[in-house]
């Protein structure tokens, strides 16, 4: 009875977050000290489903900003250490500063995807670094998600989404005129989850985005691959947060 009572609610759960409209809103975080020299800005989402959320849709909203300040904040706590290092050294730069913004990539059918971008400068760098961070969510189960959560086990989704990566890396890699790069490729793309933590979710495509060095020198940029549904959609978990593609 108990089982039956809990799955009763959670249904009820789920059916009520879906059926209410989710707002996001952006929201700046601004920190600085001229003593120790740097400066921290945070451009992000902040989520709510409405003034008329029941109480267990406004604790999901409340999770997700959770874990987004955490993730800000794990940015900005080490940063600020560097930076008070930095000023001990007497480095020469004036300022270390960094900036963190996002894009909205997907907010249907119980799931959330943001791609953050960080742009880091501290005063002791040689140069500044800009890097990616995604954020994958399904308000309708697991939570926060990893590239696994998505896929059947078993289903070789880890073999498929490397052997597409590195072929369309070295392809990519060819037209581009950077040579003697293979091994860089199958080091970043290889059949290693790791490999593949960064990645957004959209109407058309699974992007896989491989930032600074990850998959060949500086020079070569950010690298994304975008691998169509239609090639995946027999790999993914019917009951899991991207079940609602499968047909």
């Amino acid at each position: 009875m108990k089982t039956i009572v809990a799955a009763l609610f959670l249904f009820m759960l789920i059916f009520s977050t879906v059926s209410q409209t989710l707002n996001i809103k952006p929201y700046t975080m601004a920190e600085g000290d001229k003593n120790n020299k740097y400066n921290l800005t945070a451009n992000y989402p902040l989520i709510d489903f409405g003034p008329e959320a029941l109480m267990g849709v406004r604790g999901i909203a409340e999770d997700i900003n959770g874990l987004i300040s955490k993730m800000i904040q794990g940015q900005f706590t080490p940063f600020k250490q560097q930076a008070i290092e930095d000023t001990i050294n007497s480095c020469p730069q004036n300022e270390s500063t960094l900036e963190i913004n996002y894009t909205t990539i997907y907010k249907d059918n119980g799931y959330l995807s943001f791609l953050f971008e960080t742009f880091s400068n501290p005063r002791c760098a040689a140069h500044p670094m800009t890097y990616q961070t995604s954020f994958n969510y399904s308000y309708t189960g697991k939570g926060l998600l990893t590239i696994s959560d998505l896929f059947t086990p078993g289903s070789g989704w880890l073999e498929y989404i490397s052997a597409y990566c590195v072929k369309e890396l070295n392809a990519k890699a060819k037209k581009d005129g950077l040579e003697n790069n293979e091994a860089n490729i199958l080091e970043g793309a290889g059949p290693k989850e790791d490999n593949f933590y960064t990645f957004t979710v959209n109407d058309h495509s699974l992007d896989i985005i491989f930032n600074l060095y990850r998959v060949g020198p500086y020079v070569w940029g950010f690298q994304t691959v975008s691998i169509p549904w239609k090639d995946l959609v027999k790999m993914l978990d019917p009951k899991g947060p991207l079940g609602f593609m499968v047909k």
